[in-house]
């Protein structure tokens, strides 16, 4: 796929079918966020932690329950698999920034793979993954704490194409 049909065809996904990825497709996207830039190369400030075990994705779901107090909370939306990005000094503004474009870079290398993909980012801050015992669960290092996420998996029905606008976003041009 050219990276322009990429970029229009990348979208939030929020249903997907049971099939896992192969650790092919997860390395693939992994070096996608392994690409991206980093602020002052801090590379050592973060750290991508990838769940596919069931049993840790149905304990982020019943956190989140918690945490919401929703009963029908459910922020992975059934992916099969979770990328987290973690930072030291998460509260960082750059931290958030870096994480951020990693998401964005493996989101578009999901796209690229015909997958759905999700950006996620409330169950960092809304007390999800604060639940006791859950960071350790997920092998997050010591130190650091989880900012941005990314669900992937085979998405029910087809990615569809956008068409490219200048009309979205409001701009200037300052000659």
């Amino acid at each position: 796929m050219e990276f322009m049909k990429a970029l229009y065809e990348r979208q939030s996904t929020r249903k997907f079918q049971k099939t896992t990825l192969s650790q092919g497709q997860i390395e693939i996207i992994l070096k996608a966020g392994q690409a991206a830039p980093v602020g002052r190369k801090l590379f050592e400030n973060l750290h991508i932690t990838v769940v596919k075990n069931a049993e840790a994705l149905a304990a982020i779901k019943a956190a989140a329950v918690e945490a919401t107090g929703k009963p029908e909370a459910n922020p992975l939306y059934d992916a099969p698999v979770l990328f987290l990005v973690s930072a030291k000094e998460a509260d960082q503004p750059v931290n958030i920034a870096n994480a951020a474009v990693i998401v964005e870079n493996m989101h578009l290398q999901a796209t690229e793979q015909f997958l759905g993909s999700c950006f996620l980012m409330g169950i960092m801050f809304n007390g999800t993954l604060a639940a006791p015992g859950l960071k350790g669960k997920l092998g997050i290092p010591e130190g650091f704490s989880p900012v941005a996420g990314l669900v992937v998996g085979y998405p029910h029905g087809y990615l569809i194409e956008r068409e490219p606008t200048l009309d979205k976003i409001s701009y200037n041009i300052v000659e």
